[in-house]
Order: C-alpha cells, then structure tokens, then sequence
C-alpha cells in the first residue's frame, strides 16, 4: 500500500519539556489508523506537529512522498518547512481538540472559513451542499451562531468544516470529547462514512481507545512522548497491556 503520511523520528518540545521524543509511524492510503493514549502523552502536540504548528527540533515529516517538514542537526527548523496554509493545499485537514469553531460566526460562514484556500466560488458552493448532503443539521441550523450548538452539532461542524478544502488525509482531534455515548457513535459512524466515501485517508486521535480501534484498521499507543505499541487494531484490541491500560478491562 502506498503510504500518504510518514514520520520519521520526530522531536517536539516546549521549552526544556520534550513533548514528543523521536516518533515515528506511518499511514497508509485509504486507511484509518488511531493513534491513542492518556491526557499528556502529546497526542495533539504531534498533529500540530503534521501540519506545522508546532517546529520540529528534530526528525522529517513526510507526505505523499514529499518531504513537508523536518529539523536540521543543530536542532532548528530547515528552511524546507512548508507554512500551515501550504501544507493544506497539499491534501492536509485537521479538525482540531476542542472543535475550534468560530462561535461568533454563523454554521455557513464557518463552513466558508474552511475554504479559504478555494478560489472557485462556485466550487465552494458545491462543497457546501455536499456537506450539507453529509450533516443535514448543518442545513438546519447554516444560519445559527456556531456558538449556540449542542455539542455534538459543534463537532459535526469542524468536521464538515475540515473537509471543506477536499483533503485526502483528514487528521481529527478527539472528536469524541465530552459528548454523549449515543452522539459518540453517531460521530464515528460519519467517520467510517467519511474514509468509505469520500475517498479519504483518516488518522484519528482519540482518548475512548475501544471505540478508535474499532473502526480502524492499524493503531498506535503513545506515552509520554513515546510510540510504545503498534499492531492492527483487533490485535491492539486484544492486547493484555492496553485492555488493562486504555480498555479498563
């Protein structure tokens, strides 16, 4: 299988705090791979990390083959390191933790924001319907401040939103986050959806392990900074060590 994302030894840190500490893993096209583990392990700081929030201090991030980010030996960010913006033109969306709405702005104005870099208004538009088409409350409520919707709508809405510039890997950011069991399998039912239909590649971060290896087809367990595990998903599963650890089990 051809691999769309490759990283390769990667360093993260805040300050004198490593965050991430020589990560590597790889996804495939077409897959959707998770990668799980505990509140502070840098599980976010590693998806900013991909689309070029956060610098790298040391490793290589690569994308469909392309090299888009790395970190030269002296420890300081290459030259090389494409701007956020660039890297979403590649083919790169993220619907971040916490959902990052624009909650003053309407459900349609989001949407519009998330299709910033389409030039093509008629195009726009398009994507607009499809998502539509996709999250049929959005249609509902495309008039609603963004701010005023429940929970799990909000996290329709960065998705719908993260989608708007037709990526081929789509990162999301525990999008199960404070929501309710049955709005939660809701959100992964529209996940699978997404990676069946819509043609498009998922990495997913999430803290409810279960329900992330259940609908993926490889996983990784980060701690502290850490990749510690990595196997299909039914293996993970299966695993006495994360059953105990991430399954409560």
């Amino acid at each position: 299988m051809t691999k769309i994302l490759e990283i390769n030894n990667i360093h993260v840190s805040y300050g004198n705090i490593e965050a991430l500490k020589g990560v590597s893993l790889s996804v495939n096209e077409g897959e959707i791979v998770s990668l799980i583990g505990a509140n502070g392990a840098g599980k976010s700081t590693l998806l900013k990390a991909i689309v070029g929030l956060e610098p790298l201090k040391g490793g290589s991030i690569k994308y469909a083959g392309e090299e888009i980010l790395s970190a030269t030996g002296s420890g300081k960010a290459s030259k090389k390191n494409l701007r956020p913006d660039v890297i979403m033109t590649k083919g790169i969306s993220m619907a971040p933790e916490g959902r990052g709405i624009f909650a003053e702005m309407t459900v349609l104005e989001n949407l519009e924001m998330g299709a910033f870099i389409i030039r093509d208004k008629n195009l726009i538009n398009r994507n607009i319907e499809e998502k539509y088409e996709m999250f049929p409350i959005l249609r509902d409520r495309r008039k609603q401040l963004a701010g005023s919707l429940s929970g799990g709508e909000q996290q329709m809405l960065s998705i719908a939103r993260a989608l708007m510039s037709k990526p081929k890997l789509l990162l999301l950011d525990e999008p199960a986050l404070g929501l309710a069991p049955i709005i939660i399998q809701n959100i992964f039912d529209i996940v699978v959806k997404i990676s069946k239909e819509e043609n498009v590649t998922i990495f997913l971060v999430e803290q409810n392990a279960k329900m992330a290896l259940s609908i993926s087809n490889k996983g990784y367990v980060l701690e502290t900074g850490k990749i510690i595990l990595e196997n299909d998903s039914d293996k993970l599963l299966s695993d006495p060590k994360v059953k105990a650890a991430y399954l409560g089990e």
